[in-house]
């Protein structure tokens, strides 16, 4: 009887789920860091991520535990749930630096309190730093902070969703991604020659003014389309490959006039449009949007002599 008996208890603890993931948490460290251990990644530590669901405390790792049905990380920072919570107002109020050096101090009293920083703090702390980097080194901090985010969450989590698509609008800034797989972070990340910018890596910006003339508004519809948008991005891509530079403006004009026609026993009008540089440059992305633009735009129809112009401007930028 007593060997039946210690034979189900062993069963009893190979079938708990948590004893297969029981292990000593990573020791904490600033993720950001070139070869710093992230906090709470599977990979390069032997801290599980949390966010697997649950139904009870026996589901979880030993060092999370079961709320509403989510694992999470037992310790935590108050301090650092507090700062998390003040940078995510930032962000909604537009103050995107202040809220990164917010997401930075909770992050630094989570490592304080020797606590894994959640995944939700890591990844959006990832997305607002990607989002606004302008220079290499802002960009090798947010791909460090991206492998973080990666590191702490798990696949399909919707707090990985807006990391994922930053880090893949900079993919041809000559980033590595096969070190995002690696077991320990990179030092780092964008070591490959930069390659031609993508159409899905750029922000288009078209300012066309208000006004009642006729045509006016379908223009805009148009250029608010996919055949204009494209055009202006593969102005951008060859304006690109020979300046390198990350954003590109045009000062342009746009004619619309119609001509009548006399069919007899009625009138037909004859739209056009244009659009024209303001630069004496033959070359370049100005020039080039003038010409891809004066051919994507559809004239709009009219039942009367029309004839305006007006000035818009164009920009395109890697985001």
């Amino acid at each position: 009887m007593p060997l039946v008996l210690a034979a189900l208890l062993s069963l009893a603890g190979c079938n708990r789920r948590g004893s297969l993931l029981d292990q000593p948490p990573a020791a904490p460290g600033d993720a950001t860091r070139p070869g710093a251990r992230p906090p709470g990644g599977a990979r390069g530590s032997a801290r599980p991520p949390a966010g697997t669901s649950c139904m009870g405390r026996e589901d979880c790792p030993s060092d999370q535990i079961c709320v509403d049905r989510v694992c999470r990380y037992r310790d935590t920072s108050v301090a650092g749930e507090i700062l998390a919570t003040a940078a995510r107002a930032q962000v909604e109020a537009g103050d995107w630096e202040g809220a990164i050096r917010t997401f930075d101090q909770a992050i630094e009293h989570y490592d304080t309190a020797h606590a894994p920083v959640p995944p939700d703090i890591l990844c959006g702390s990832a997305s607002l730093v990607l989002r606004t980097a302008s220079d290499a080194e802002g960009r090798e901090r947010g791909a460090r902070r991206a492998d973080a985010c990666f590191r702490a969450s798990l696949p399909g989590s919707p707090e990985r969703e807006e990391v994922r698509r930053a880090v893949a609008r900079l993919r041809f800034e000559g980033l590595d991604t096969a070190l995002f797989d690696r077991t320990e972070p990179a030092e780092r990340f964008f070591t490959q020659e930069p390659s031609r910018p993508t159409v899905d890596a750029l922000a288009i910006d078209v300012e066309l003014p208000e006004s009642e003339d006729p045509g006016v508004a379908q223009v805009r519809e148009q250029l608010a389309g996919e055949a204009a948008r494209r055009a202006i991005a593969e102005c951008f891509i060859q304006d690109w490959e020979l300046r390198h530079e990350r954003s590109a403006s045009a000062s342009l004009i746009v004619r619309y006039a119609t001509r009548l026609h006399d069919m007899g026993t009625y009138d037909s009008y004859e739209p056009t449009i244009t659009v024209e540089k303001t630069t004496v440059a033959e070359d370049g992305f100005e020039p080039c949007v003038a010409r891809s633009l004066s051919g994507a735009l559809t004239p709009p129809r009219a039942s009367r002599v029309v004839a305006w112009q007006t000035a818009m401007s164009i920009t395109a930028s890697v985001q």
